[in-house]
């Protein structure tokens, strides 16, 4: 890794250790039902990219990196919401001291004086929960839902590079005691 670019990461560790201090994460045990089932299912995904889905898109960017002005061996960042940042914290905190993770507006915020558009030095990664746009509200409708239950949206993917991206959403329904998968890749993208 480059010079500039290490420079670029440390700082980011800095920020984001800053970040820490002044909004720090729950513990896990402080988490709701709600929460806590979120952060196993954002886990999981996560465990899933290390051991899977990351390593073969980092192969594919190192082949293209001389192409692109990318480095080989990018550090990673992975962004979050409180349940998928405290199983990031669980996970990768004894891992390697080439990820670092936060929540997305910290991210925006970094990016915002250090910016990094080509994606040179870094791989973003990302599983969150959101609210059902339109669309997927529409296409979530083949699922019924009883009274008291919910549809969640775990949003997932991955860029690393300009239009070098994959990702998709996927499908839970919450009846306030235990998710249920509905529909793998009710969305996806690629880019």
């Amino acid at each position: 890794m480059k010079e500039e670019g290490t420079n670029w990461f440390d700082g980011l560790k800095a920020f984001v250790a800053a970040c820490r201090a002044s909004r720090p994460l729950l513990n896990r045990e402080d988490l709701s039902t709600a929460e806590e089932m979120q952060c196993r299912i954002i886990g999981g995904s996560l465990i899933t990219w290390l051991q899977k889905h990351g390593p073969r898109l980092l192969q594919e960017r190192a082949v293209l990196a001389g192409l692109e002005n990318w480095e080989k061996d990018p550090f990673i960042v992975f962004t979050s919401e409180q349940p998928g940042l405290v199983a990031g914290r669980e996970i990768l905190d004894d891992g390697p001291s080439t990820i670092a993770f936060l929540y997305p507006d910290e991210f925006t915020e970094w990016l915002k004086y250090h910016p990094d558009p080509e994606y040179r030095w870094h791989v973003h990664t990302w599983s969150f929960f959101a609210p059902l746009d339109v669309e997927t509200g529409r296409r979530a409708k083949k699922f019924s839902l009883a009274a008291g239950e919910s549809y969640w949206l775990d949003k997932e993917g991955t860029m690393c590079g300009q239009l070098f991206g994959r990702g998709g959403d996927h499908l839970w329904k919450w009846d306030g005691n235990e998710p249920v998968l509905l529909q793998e890749f009710i969305n996806q993208w690629v880019s």
